[in-house]
């Protein structure tokens, strides 16, 4: 290969090198060609993320209201918050609903799609149930026992 053809190749080289900064010093002076992007008590985006999709999505989900009425049966307000600053997301809930006398009643998988960041929906939701001539309707019980997150 003649010299003329060597000075090009290498300048080329050179320019990706710097553009790509693969194994090079950055802007900032950290290895690795990564620059600084500017103060680190602040989260990036991915990292508060990270931290969104860690935290226990059953936190995020409660009961506010469990009751029978004749009309209904036993109703139930559930009520999501999501404490995302950037994510939307959506909950999906399993509730079981329980008699006063311990007997499972129904259980019920609502969902509530698209709580945006910051936000809380709430959303009521009713399993049939007739009580026996003379039993007593209070006491009945709504229990979350599980709740999966997704995003959108």
């Amino acid at each position: 290969m003649k010299l003329r053809h060597i000075r090009p190749a290498a300048v080329s080289g050179f320019a990706i090198l710097a553009l790509t900064g693969a194994g090079g010093i950055g802007c900032s002076g950290d290895p690795g060609g990564q620059a600084s992007s500017g103060s680190s008590a602040s989260p990036t985006t991915e990292s508060a993320n990270s931290a969104d999709d860690a935290r226990d999505p059953k936190k995020d989900v409660d009961i506010s209201d469990c009751a029978y009425t004749d009309k209904r049966g036993i109703t139930a307000t559930l009520s999501a918050t999501d404490t995302s600053a950037t994510v939307t997301y959506t909950y999906n809930v399993t509730v079981k609903f329980t008699a006063p006398d311990g007997t499972p009643v129904a259980t019920q998988e609502p969902s509530l799609p698209y709580v945006r960041p910051g936000r809380m929906d709430t959303l009521d939701i009713a399993a049939p149930y007739t009580p026996k001539a003379g039993a007593s309707t209070k006491g009945v019980k709504c229990e979350i026992t599980q709740v999966k997150r997704t995003t959108g």
